[in-house]
């Protein structure tokens, strides 16, 4: 069991979140803790979404950094 102390206004605020849920305080701080944790399993890093993006037919079977860099030389 772990015992936290709030500023009276947060205090207050909880009590009246949880009689409006008609449930506890610690039953609401429970499930807001549970959201927090899936929130965060669920968030995914950049080089994760940018892998789900559906690739660009200009650049099948090309490397779109080595047609850059070939577009630079032209260039020079």
């Amino acid at each position: 069991m772990l015992t936290i102390e709030l500023e009276p206004e947060l205090e207050t605020t909880l009590n009246t979140m949880a009689q409006n849920e008609h449930s506890s305080p610690s039953e609401l701080i429970k499930r807001l803790i549970n959201r927090y944790i899936q929130e965060k399993q669920q968030s995914e890093l950049l080089i994760d979404i940018v892998a789900t993006l559906p690739e660009i037919a200009c650049f099948k079977d090309q490397d779109p950094l080595n047609l850059q860099k070939a577009m630079r030389n032209e260039w020079d």
